[in-house]
């Protein structure tokens, strides 16, 4: 009867180790949803099946390879907006399928469709993309026009990404759509700056510091398309302000 017992009780404590070892923060994750991505020295740990659960910090991330994937494989041919959000959506199928495993392209939140057809994006065309994205946002969600013109400003005005995170880090969000919105801002504006200082030398940084702010708006804005539009978005914009910029 002891050893029985022993038996069971033996049962008990590796089912609660097992049951323990499965969980996170954020709730219950499979251990074989999880996988590590070498990229750029570092490891990135994603969920193969994560993207519409996507965090503001992981948005970031993949906002990073979104772009470096395109730049080290077009191979110098220009590109129309919308032949390198093609680009971008197929460079992202093709290195991680679970993640873009059933992506739809969002029949609403693309106010870049309105610049489809050119080969750059300028500061007129960023200011109007994000006059529009806004308005597709704001009839649905709790955005208020003080935050609209915050994240428009902070986006066009010339300072430096430390300037503009401390006006993040001061302002006062009124809803939560506000408050995730403004977190896929910043974590994407800090990565922005971390890709382009990487990607360009001193020289080339007061030409990226648009760059910057235009991929942490467009990301913002694709937010409530998804989280993976989000990155797509993101990417794009940056790709394309960066051509301008040329």
């Amino acid at each position: 009867m002891k050893t029985i017992k022993f038996f069971i009780s033996s049962l008990i404590f590796l089912s609660f180790i097992i049951s323990f070892n499965s969980c996170s923060e954020d709730g219950l994750i499979d251990d074989s949803s999880i996988e590590t991505v070498n990229f750029d020295d570092g490891d990135l740990t994603v969920k193969r099946t994560s993207q519409t659960n996507l965090n503001a910090k992981q948005i970031g991330d993949f906002h990073n390879i979104a772009v470096d994937l395109f730049l080290n494989n077009n191979y110098g041919k220009r590109k129309t907006v919308k032949e390198i959000e093609q680009t971008v959506v197929q460079l992202l199928s093709d290195n991680y399928p679970e993640l873009m495993e059933n992506f739809k392209m969002p029949t609403n939140h693309n106010s870049i469709a309105s610049v489809y057809d050119s080969y750059s994006i300028n500061e007129s065309q960023l200011e109007r993309i994000i006059d529009q994205g806004f308005s597709e946002i704001t009839t649905n969600r709790n955005i208020s026009n003080d935050f609209y013109l915050f994240i428009k400003d902070l986006t066009l005005t010339d300072n430096t990404v430390e300037d503009k995170l401390l006006q993040i880090q001061s302002f006062r969000t009124k809803s939560n759509d506000e408050t995730e919105l403004l977190e896929v801002y910043q974590e994407v504006l800090m990565a922005s700056n971390e890709l382009w200082n990487r990607r360009w030398s001193n020289s080339r940084l007061s030409c990226s510091s648009g760059v910057i702010a235009a991929d942490a708006a467009r990301a913002a804005l694709g937010l409530f398309g998804s989280p993976l539009w989000s990155i797509i978005q993101g990417a794009v914009v940056s790709i394309a302000v960066n051509e301008d910029c040329e």
